[in-house]
């Protein structure tokens, strides 16, 4: 089926729905995707106040466990000092849990779509809390990094469960912007980690940099408990009287009728392999979040302390300050903007084009190879005055352009494949925690060996590369997802 056939098929559809029932609009007039059932157990109809505390609760988990796996950043000389490693191997506690991080989701994920939202963040962040205070009272090195490995483990369904939650209460009108929110949350949840982190390591102790963030992701368990209600719903079946006022609040969670967890379920993520605009965006905002977050976070402790003589808690406040005044900002701009675009695209053809919220990138493909020229220059010219504010800039800079890349990324892959929204979040997140975790191998040492200027322009050149293929995606995106057909799993979800 071409772009033309699917777009007479999408227009028939919905000229036999109007003639059967008629359909639920949003506020500007356009159907709802997907149409509400009439069950009120259907979470797209819950009230708006009960998805927007949703909202709040998940973004909490997101934001907790990345703030979790990033506390002790800025503390990595410290910890080298302490344990009579080096700076390299001490962030290895940073790159090991985010590397169990991409690792867990493929275990999260598919449980979440058979057995629920609700009892997968339950167990999975309690495996994370009791891993996390393991590490923080453990004597050795290498205990220390298997526990870390752990915590990384558990908390990884923040970064994918989160992200179904949100595409089982909302509509497409407003997917987008909230999608960024969450995204906003996970994504600068190390950017603020940095500010406590590097003043708990000078003042009281690098321990404490893994002891606080485990007694912050322990409130954040009791608010899941307390505050989340399950929110996968099968669409299709028979309406089921519910068995009290309160039963989406049980620690079992609501299994979905008629879904069995099969070994096949673990594997579906390489599934979406088969669906090629899904690898090329997704490499893409990989290599994005990789140089432009996750580099400077994972640098800057040992670039500072050897260039600027800076202490922890001057890099921790320079890190958080820089790259979460980016981050936010880039999430005010760009979810409101895809939305908009997503909304003016249905107006003019009267159909859903995924591909338009792509085109929200466009801002960031100036602003991150930017950014990071900016950075290696001045790293390589920290001899002058003030080059730190330089670098400090740079940061914001392309942690503003990869948030802008991961919210337009995210919407468009959920918009295309709403069913499989968790196993597509799964696949961009194993990408990006997979990609991102190599960086404390070689992100110095290349700068060290080329010089900071000439890895900045490598950096810089990168990035634009890796967009090239996006740009063929944005235009002809639509007619290859039509080749390719839909994925055959989880379609009544």
């Amino acid at each position: 089926m071409d772009a033309s056939e699917k777009e007479r098929s999408e227009k028939s559809v919905v000229a036999e729905l109007e003639s059967v029932t008629p359909l639920k609009l949003d506020s500007k007039g356009l159907p709802l995707i997907p149409q509400p059932s009439d069950d009120p157990e259907d979470p797209l109809n819950w009230s708006r106040a009960q998805k927007f505390l949703i909202v709040a609760i998940v973004s909490l988990v997101a934001f907790f466990g990345t703030f979790a796996l990033a506390v002790a950043n800025p503390a990595y000389a410290q910890i080298a000092q302490a344990l009579d490693v080096t700076v390299t191997q001490a962030s290895y506690f940073g790159t090991s849990s985010i590397a169990a991080a991409g690792v867990g989701s493929f275990i999260w994920a598919p449980i979440s779509n058979v057995y629920g939202r609700r009892p997968v963040l339950i167990v999975s962040q309690a495996i994370g809390i009791v891993a996390g205070f393991g590490s923080a009272f453990a004597k050795s090195y290498t205990t220390i990094l298997v526990g870390r490995f752990f915590t990384g483990l558990g908390i990884a369904s923040g970064n994918v469960v989160t992200f179904a939650v949100i595409s089982d209460i909302f509509c497409l009108h407003e997917r987008g912007r909230m999608l960024g929110i969450v995204t906003v949350a996970l994504v600068n949840g190390p950017h603020l980690a940095s500010l406590p982190g590097g003043f708990i390591a000078q003042n009281v102790g690098w321990r404490w940099t893994l002891i606080l963030p485990s007694i912050l992701t322990a409130v954040c368990w009791v608010v899941i408990i307390v505050g989340l209600p399950e929110t996968l719903y099968v669409r299709g079946l028979p309406h089921i009287e519910s068995t009290g006022q309160f039963h989406r609040l049980r620690i079992t969670g609501t299994k979905a009728v008629g879904r069995k967890l099969r070994l096949i379920d673990f594997a579906r993520p390489f599934q979406m392999l088969k669906y090629f605009p899904i690898v090329v965006v997704a490499w893409f905002a990989a290599v994005a979040f990789t140089l432009g977050s996750v580099m400077p976070a994972q640098t800057v402790s040992a670039l500072f302390r050897i260039f600027y003589k800076w202490r922890s808690a001057r890099t921790g406040v320079t890190l958080s300050v820089s790259t979460t005044i980016g981050g936010v900002l880039g999430e005010l701009v760009s979810g409101p903007v895809i939305d908009k675009l997503m909304e003016r695209s249905r107006k003019r053809s009267g159909r859903v084009r995924p591909e338009v919220r792509l085109h929200g990138i466009w801002p960031a493909m100036i602003l991150l190879p930017g950014g990071l020229l900016m950075f290696g220059f001045c790293i390589a010219n920290h001899e002058l005055p003030r080059s730190y504010i330089g670098a400090a800039v740079s940061m914001a800079i392309t942690c503003f352009a990869v948030q802008m890349i991961t919210t337009a990324v995210i919407a468009y892959c959920v918009d295309c494949y709403k069913p499989q929204a968790a196993e597509v979040v799964q696949l961009l997140n194993f990408a990006r925690q997979e990609m991102s975790f190599t960086v404390g191998f070689w992100s110095i040492n290349y700068g060290e060996k080329v010089g900071f200027q000439f890895s900045g322009i490598t950096y810089a050149c990168v990035s634009v590369f890796f967009f090239l293929p996006v740009l063929w995606i944005m235009f002809f995106g639509e007619r290859l997802r039509a080749r390719l057909g839909e994925p055959g799993f989880n379609k009544e979800i």
